[in-house]
């Protein structure tokens, strides 16, 4: 037994022999209409020999299976009608039933198939290890000891304390106890946009660090972690049957019966209330045949292919990139009257792009006898130049902008040492080649990085709130991310 149902399996879900069946039914179908073909007496039935199981056997057996379960569904009077078709004299178009049937079944689980890509994408994307730091007794974890051993996430537990490297994820939900890093929550919010975090600030599970160095104390076990929590809602969404499938599951169980049940009491009743013999002779049908034409004639052939109206449209999303949950959103689809749009990743890329660069505090003349604060006669291009410099290799999204606005023009050579990446504020470096202004013996230091970090490089209290005040008057409103760059004080 169980070897049949491995055989009907394999038969049900493989496209290549249900295609073959068809085809070989189609042909069967053609040959009495071809000459050449109608020459050959037997053809035929041979061919429908070869392909009625190919489809029969799957059919047979689940239409076994859901009967000893006490079912009759559509399934079972499809299995049924198919096979009643035989003793009527019309396999051909029983063959084609089911392998019209079996052809739906197999293009609904392909086509539902590619909507569980964005679960597959979360759980791949997901760390199975985390780096547990191995403390004793009251000893606190600490970057001065960090002996840590590699552990199933499955395994960690509340209050433990790991490790989360620059370019990993983080794997559980916790708090930053050591260390400040930027990250990007992208698989809550869709935003790229970065985050910073700093000790005592929460991280969710599947954050990813794009850079420092943190110990996060555990503060949910991995069953209740944020990541693991989505995965299992998104899961159970895709198993949520549409109302059309329900509809049907519910409405084919009971019409199943009735026709079952009307087709015996014609088989039966027919020689009593009608005086058809059970079986045919040259003079009157037999009430056998003609309950299984009322077998045949009321199978819901449109009915059992119905579903594929979903999985066509699943296909047809999936096509222009957009993935859905099951039919079920479908339907909920179509009782909505607005809708709110997740702007980032749907109405716009969700990757940054640099729009501008201007001075702080404008473009000054140096011939209106103003010492410049920016870099005539090119600011622009300098300013490019160096930051390009700076942020090569980076992760960072806003690093990466930059890099992305700089390729392809024109800019002047800058070379770079002494780098120093500070997490969640900014980067520090040493322009080789470019002399300080205030020392020739020196070179010229720049720093990249957010608004705060760069005005806070200036002693003065006045000269940082000036930065401020200024960065909130750009030309392009405060409503863009910005960076700010700092130049051997330009």
């Amino acid at each position: 037994a169980i070897g049949w149902a491995d055989v009907a399996d394999a038969l049900r879900e493989h496209l290549q022999l249900c295609c073959i069946s068809l085809a070989l039914l189609l042909m069967a179908a053609v040959c009495p209409h071809v000459p050449l073909l109608n020459s050959v007496g037997r053809l035929p039935a041979a061919l429908i020999a070869v392909a009625f199981p190919l489809v029969g056997v799957s059919a047979a057996l689940d239409a076994l299976v859901d009967i000893a379960d006490g079912k009759i569904n559509i399934h079972v009077l499809m299995a049924l009608a198919a096979f009643a078709s035989i003793f009527m004299g019309n396999s051909l178009e029983g063959g084609l039933l089911l392998a019209m049937f079996n052809l739906a079944h197999i293009a609904e689980e392909y086509f539902t198939s590619k909507s569980m890509y964005d679960v597959r994408e979360l759980k791949e994307n997901h760390p199975e290890f985390a780096l547990l730091l191995e403390t004793s007794g009251d000893e606190s974890a600490h970057f001065s000891n960090l002996n840590y051993a590699k552990v199933p996430v499955h395994d960690l537990e509340v209050g433990s304390h790991i490790l989360v490297r620059a370019g990993e994820a983080v794997p559980v939900d916790g708090e930053v106890y050591q260390g400040s890093s930027t990250i990007t929550i992208e698989h809550l919010t869709g935003e790229t946009k970065p985050v910073e975090r700093t000790v005592g600030d929460a991280i969710p599970g599947g954050a990813r660090n794009l850079e420092g160095m943190m110990i996060v104390k555990v503060t949910k076990s991995w069953e209740d972690s944020t990541l693991n929590r989505i995965v299992q809602l998104t899961e159970e969404g895709q198993l949520n049957k549409p109302k059309l499938q329900r509809w049907l599951d519910e409405f084919g169980e009971h019409y199943s019966k009735v026709v079952v049940a009307l087709s015996l009491a014609v088989a039966l009743l027919g020689p009593f209330l009608f005086n058809w013999p059970f079986f045919g002779n040259s003079v009157c049908r037999g009430s056998i045949y003609r309950g299984l034409g009322l077998m045949v004639a009321a199978s819901p052939c449109a009915l059992a292919v119905a579903p594929l109206a979903y999985a066509t449209a699943i296909s047809s999303l999936a096509s222009k990139g957009i993935l859905l949950k099951g039919g079920h959103v479908l339907d909920a689809l179509s009782s909505c009257q607005s809708i709110a749009f997740d702007k980032t990743g749907t109405l716009t890329t969700g990757k940054l792009m640099c729009k501008a660069i201007e001075p702080i505090h404008g473009h000054l003349d140096a011939s209106n006898g103003v010492d410049p604060s920016c870099c005539t006669p090119n600011c622009e291009s300098e300013a490019l130049a160096v930051a390009a410099a700076m942020e090569k290799g980076t992760t960072h999204p806003i690093g990466r902008a930059v890099l992305k606005h700089s390729v392809g023009r024109d800019l002047p050579v800058v070379a770079v040492e002494s780098f120093e990446s500070l997490p969640g504020r900014g980067v520090v470096a040493t322009l080789s080649g470019i002399k300080a202004r205030d020392n020739e013996n020196e070179f010229a230091k720049a720093s990249i990085g957010s608004v705060e970090y760069i005005s806070s490089l200036y002693r003065s209290y006045g000269e940082s709130e000036q930065i401020k005040e200024a960065v909130k008057c750009s030309a392009f409103g405060p409503e863009f991310v910005q960076a700010a760059l700092s130049v051997d004080k330009k």
